[in-house]
């Protein structure tokens, strides 16, 4: 019996996968960026001359060479780099599924492409569509990620190499996956073998203090997030100079400070200190459960999406698939247009990533005296935060007793300068029915988006309740969509926020996602829209919001925002910090 491979994959694909009074807003003084044209880019070095000058590179490139010749054309993890048999196994496996191999060679001449396998570990219950592992949860499987450099695109596959197969592939475009270390410490040495970099720091043993980030600079192929790249990033008192490496093409493609203002000094990180055993072995290897208030829930923290709730339900009805984040994505300088695109997870398996700072908790939501709700807050944090350079992000879910709920999120500071614009890329998957629609106030009344579609969040046009959009499942039960505009009581100054609406598809960020988007578009290219274009149909789907605020930082005393500090309080260091929340409020339908 002839079973379709597509229909396998398709099958396979099911499972893959604070309230109170308004305050006053603090005036937004205007921010002065003292090292504004300092972007530069690198003087243009043909290749053969770089590799003669850094034999790692050469090394490097030779390795890609053979691997353009070999069948299949992929770079391979050699064992130094993958020290574990089973995980050595499931690339094997991987390389030799035709679903995998898919996009390695040009479709219509079969000229190999360029393809590096960037990351194998072991599956996570985050890596599932609301933790449902499917044949994973009878057997240990592995996460096989693969880079297209061509299509600047990732394929990831899931393998069980205990019965030596592949169990479902999917495919991510416009996506890089997290790093390897070979590549991170590639990226250091072309960085600091660059006559640019040097004439700076005049000192070639000098190792960057953050090697992983990923990054752009306007005017390259990093900026059009189509080349692979990393920012060796070298901290000083009170400035960074970031080193904008394509690792594409192998070389620097330029370099530009910022400006840290004061911080407290710098403290040493240990991989021990990165490695949160408990965190992982409680929260990232497990799926946990909530029942409260009437409110139940599952949740599990993923390897980059954040926190994962999912199965939410009010009182015995279903409200939420799953809500996560995928992405922050940190935008410095609105003139030259370069930044990082920061996942958040476990303390596990990711170079990139924004860890874990223990596991969720949960707090009462009190007003007037009075307790309402609870919210399950999770903090994840770069040690050593908040110096230079360092990064904290808290996501918070709000759950009340008359049945509203809220997915916010916050930036806490402190980053890598006093001119950065933040956007998280959130996605909630309601639950109102398989059968829903969506309609946006248009100012007098209800209008019904029949195609998939992106808006700008406008005040102007906003119900009285302040609400913006509406779901409907054909029960008529739902919610409305109330976006931040101050109004929470937690310090928020306006989400500004692009939203879309997609129809549900498995392949569409429900399963861990790699990088999605570019860090440092200002407009709504943000990665979601890739899920709306072309258009396809919206009435009586089961439709999916994106939602991605935008918040600026401003390191200004007096009108801190996005921002954290260490100043003295009693004779001693003291942390302080201006976090700014976003996130929309989601209120039954009556």
């Amino acid at each position: 019996m002839k079973i379709h491979t597509g229909m396998i994959l398709c099958l396979v694909s099911l499972w893959l996968g604070g309230c109170g009074e308004q305050k006053p807003q603090s005036v937004i003084l205007p921010t002065v960026d003292k090292f504004t044209d300092t972007s530069q880019l690198a003087t243009p070095v043909p290749r053969e001359q770089l590799q003669s000058q850094i034999p790692e590179l050469a090394a490097y490139f030779q390795r890609v060479q053979a691997a353009l010749q070999a069948d299949p054309p992929i770079l391979l993890l050699d064992d130094k780099a993958l020290p574990d048999v089973a995980a050595q196994a499931a690339q094997k496996l991987a390389i030799a599924n035709p679903d995998f191999l898919k996009f390695t060679r040009n479709d219509k001449t079969g000229e190999a492409l360029r393809n590096e396998i960037m990351n194998v570990r072991k599956a996570l219950p985050g890596d599932f569509s609301a933790g449902n592992r499917g044949p994973c949860a009878q057997t240990e499987c592995w996460r096989v990620e693969m880079y297209h450099y061509f299509h600047n695109a990732s394929t990831i596959a899931f393998v069980d190499t205990a019965k030596q197969q592949v169990l479902g592939v999917s495919r991510q475009n416009f996506a890089q996956p997290d790093l390897p270390a070979h590549l991170v410490e590639l990226a250091s040495v072309i960085a600091g073998a660059s006559p640019e970099i040097q004439a700076i720091l005049q000192d070639r043993e000098r190792q960057p203090d953050k090697k992983e980030f990923k990054t752009a600079l306007q005017e390259s192929m990093c900026e059009r997030s189509h080349h692979l790249c990393v920012a060796p990033t070298y901290v000083f008192e009170n400035d960074a100079l970031w080193a904008i490496v394509d690792l594409t093409d192998g070389k620097l493609v330029g370099s530009r400070w910022t400006d840290l203002g004061n911080s407290g000094p710098k403290t040493v990180v240990t991989e021990r200190s990165l490695e949160n055993e408990t965190t992982f072995r409680n929260f990232c290897e497990k799926v946990n459960s909530l029942g409260q208030d009437g409110w139940k829930m599952d949740y599990v923290i993923t390897g980059s999406d954040g926190l994962q709730l999912s199965n939410v339900t009010f009182n015995g009805k279903t409200v939420l698939k799953n809500a996560k984040l995928l992405d922050w994505h940190v935008s410095y300088s609105t003139r030259e247009g370069f930044g990082y695109s920061d996942a958040i997870g476990c303390p596990l398996f990711s170079a990139a990533v924004v860890i874990a700072y223990n596991g969720p908790k949960t707090e009462p939501i009190v007003k007037d005296g009075q307790e309402v709700g609870f919210a399950v807050v999770q903090d994840f944090r770069q040690p050593p935060w908040p110096t230079p350079c360092n990064y904290r992000y808290v996501q918070r879910f709000e759950f009340y007793k008359d049945g509203r709920f809220r997915v916010a999120q916050a930036d806490f500071g402190r980053g890598c300068g006093t001119d950065g614009m933040y956007r998280p890329v959130v996605r909630i998957d309601l639950d109102t029915g398989a059968a829903q629609n969506v309609a946006e106030w248009d100012g007098k009344q209800w209008q019904t988006w029949d195609k998939e579609q992106w808006r700008l969040q406008d005040d102007g046009k906003l119900t009285t309740e302040g609400f913006q959009y509406r779901v409907l499942g054909n029960d008529g039960a739902g919610y409305y969509v109330e976006p931040g505009r101050g109004q929470f009581g937690d310090g928020g100054r306006g989400d500004k926020a692009f939203t879309y609406f997609s129809a549900y598809k498995p392949e569409e960020g429900e399963q861990d996602t790699v990088t999605i988007g570019s860090c440092c578009n200002s407009d709504h290219r943000q990665g979601p829209e890739q899920f709306i274009e072309p258009a396809e149909p919206l009435q009586d789907k089961d439709v999916v919001l994106w939602y991605v605020p935008q918040m600026k930082n401003d390191g200004n005393p007096g009108s801190e925002y996005c921002w954290a500090d260490t100043r003295v309080k009693d004779g001693v260091a003291n942390v302080e910090v201006w976090p700014c929340w976003s996130g929309p409020m989601f209120v039954p339908v009556k």
